[in-house]
């Protein structure tokens, strides 16, 4: 397909009347670099935003220009916070911050909104090296160079101070055909977790994790391949003007195209007066391709009905689940009533057809309230394509990664999640490049649930730059590599079944949770961990959220292979392995002779 130039991305705001640049701000958009920026910007820390607007960060200004050029360009910094302002809320309908959600109900977050927790992200593409400017928007200071902390570590940048009137940091960032995500930290803004074993503390208990209060996460992203932008013309593509979005504005044409703006789902549905948050957009079968340009600003969710080989949503534009409340139930007026089967994913297809795929390149999925992207129907024989992926302001719960369906491909993604990050639940499965930054609920990743007969899966190049579990749990495991018991009662263990996986360069940062935590529910044949690094060290308190539990099942089989293994530093052995030594393994003796660490 013809490569769409991204010149015309930039001015088909103007055409459509999109605000996309006010005049105090510079943005370009050509070969070697694109930014965009909106001038509905509204910094506001405590409630909704405006409809129309986009919650800007209250703490950070970006610029961006090509490496020694010293053209610094606008780029919009988003920001996220705790519940998007809406405060514990049950319905759409009730006003912000009106406690409405029974207090017997845990989202996920406690003391976030407390201590002013948010996640800033910016994005721009780009086709050379370039240079990142950081300044803040009070003119405080960021610190010195060396006070700055790029995670993941694994990778290497240049840091300096800048040299303009207005100061700030300066990031030298190399192209890469992978593109770059990556957390930018200031020791000045660091929040030490705390936990007693059961929530967070403010003072005593233990350390568990250590974030950014003010986070700001970095997307440099290469162009677009030209076979993940449609060919766009007026007899196949319903172009969607900014602003409210209503009942049937999508169309039914093959392409739903979103140019650059902020669109939110309108108030009105089937002519009844609904609070924003109680609608999402369930495509005509027709209409197989969304594409979210840069710049692009979408609340609300998308549902596809298509039965079309391939079905794609790519672009990087933002996809936010702002407007609705916690697992918002769309058969209950998407109100936080929790339901596996109906509560609201951003991205969903409820009758799949087998060999169907789902592209996804490009876009960035913001606050979801509940599973990020669930398919339904005939999901063993489908698959995914997954790329430059990104997740942010997942602070509730059940705010999990993508299904992983078979034999599918993830790689170059940065996920937020307060959920399973990694689903391990298919055969053929692929994951390399991924980043995660992890809230305190369930595995990196997760192989358990239900008996599984898996094969063939490899995560490679894993980096894991933030965790803050509080509690030791092997339900919901605290751990990086996990599996959970039954999901559902009435089930049984099935040694005839099992799983193989391989798991390598594997980077934990900070101070690290537990390796592996798994309740067999089939036996293990050909689980492999090799290169894994701890370099900051695994978690020892008396919490016991550093220690990896194994506990027997009978017939299972444990084949299970660990090699070079870092902790601090030092290599984890059979001699240092035990669980109150290095490597805090416990691992029952039933299964000893069937694993080694080496």
């Amino acid at each position: 397909m013809p490569r769409l130039n991204p010149m015309l991305l930039f001015f088909s705001a103007a055409i459509i009347g999109t605000a996309w640049s006010a005049p105090t701000n510079k943005t370009h958009c050509g070969n070697d670099l694109c930014t965009w920026w909106h001038d509905t910007g509204e910094i506001n820390q405590n409630t909704p935003v405006q409809p129309g607007n986009v919650r800007q960060s209250h703490r950070y200004s970006v610029h961006v220009s090509v490496a020694g050029r010293h053209d610094f360009l606008d780029s919009f910094v988003y920001e996220s916070i705790p519940r998007n302002g809406n405060g514990r809320i049950f319905a759409p309908s009730d006003a912000p911050n009106s406690n409405t959600l029974d207090s017997s109900v845990d989202d996920g977050i406690s003391i976030e909104p407390s201590i002013g927790l948010n996640m800033a992200w910016t994005q721009f593409e780009y086709g050379r090296d370039v240079d990142l400017k950081i300044t803040t928007i009070d003119g405080s200071s960021l610190g010195a160079p060396e006070d700055v902390i790029i995670r993941p570590t694994s990778i290497k940048y240049s840091i300096s101070s800048s040299k303009d009137k207005n100061g700030g940091i300066l990031v030298r960032i190399p192209y890469d055909k992978n593109g770059r995500k990556f957390s930018i930290e200031f020791k000045n803004d660091l929040y030490t977790f705390r936990s007693d074993g059961n929530q967070y503390v403010s003072s005593g208990g233990d350390v568990v994790g250590i974030e950014p209060t003010n986070a700001l996460v970095i997307f440099a992203s290469p162009f677009l391949p030209s076979d993940t932008i449609p060919a766009m013309n007026s007899g196949n593509t319903q172009t969607m003007k900014p602003g409210p979005i209503n009942n049937g504005d999508w169309g039914s044409k093959p392409i739903l195209y979103f140019p650059p703006g902020v669109y939110y789902m309108n108030e009105n549905t089937n002519g009844a007066s609904r609070k924003l948050g109680s609608n999402h957009m369930i495509l005509d079968p027709t209409t197989y391709w969304v594409y979210l340009a840069p710049g692009a600003y979408v609340k609300g969710a998308i549902e596809y009905t298509t039965h079309a080989s391939k079905f794609y949503a790519t672009g990087h534009g933002i996809l936010s689940g702002e407007q609705y409340v916690y697992q918002a139930n769309v058969d209950k007026g998407y109100t936080s009533v929790k339901s596996d089967q109906t509560s609201l994913r951003m991205w969903g297809h409820n009758s799949i057809q087998g060999g169907q795929t789902w592209f996804c390149h490009g876009p960035t999925l913001h606050a979801p309230p509940f599973n990020t992207m669930d398919f339904n129907g005939d999901v063993n024989s489908i698959s995914s394509r997954i790329t430059d992926y990104k997740q942010v302001g997942a602070y509730f719960y059940q705010t999990d990664g993508p299904e992983i369906y078979p034999n599918s491909v993830v790689k170059d993604v940065f996920w937020h999640v307060n959920d399973d990050a990694l689903k391990i639940y298919y055969s053929g499965a692929s994951v390399s490049r991924a980043t995660i930054w992890k809230c305190l609920n369930d595995p990196i990743i997760q192989m358990g649930w239900t008996t599984r007969n898996i094969h063939g899966i490899t995560i490679d190049t894993l980096n894991v730059i933030h965790t803050r579990y509080r509690d030791s749990n092997t339900v919901v495991p605290t751990a990086i590599i996990g599996a959970s018991p039954f999901y559902m009662g009435g089930m049984t263990p099935d040694p005839n079944q099992s799983i193989g996986l391989t798991v390598s360069n594997l980077i934990c940062e900070g101070l690290c949770p537990s390796l592996v935590r798994i309740t067999p529910l089939q036996s293990y044949k050909n689980l492999v961990v090799e290169n894994a690094a701890f370099p900051d060290g695994l978690l020892k308190n008396s919490i016991g959220t550093g220690q990896s539990i194994i506990p027997a099942v009978s017939r299972m089989e444990m084949d299970m292979k660990i090699t070079n293994w870092t902790v601090g530093g030092e290599k984890v052995t059979m001699e240092n392995f035990q669980s109150d030594s290095l490597g805090q393994l416990n691992i029952d003796v039933s299964y000893w002779g069937q694993w080694s660490i080496s």
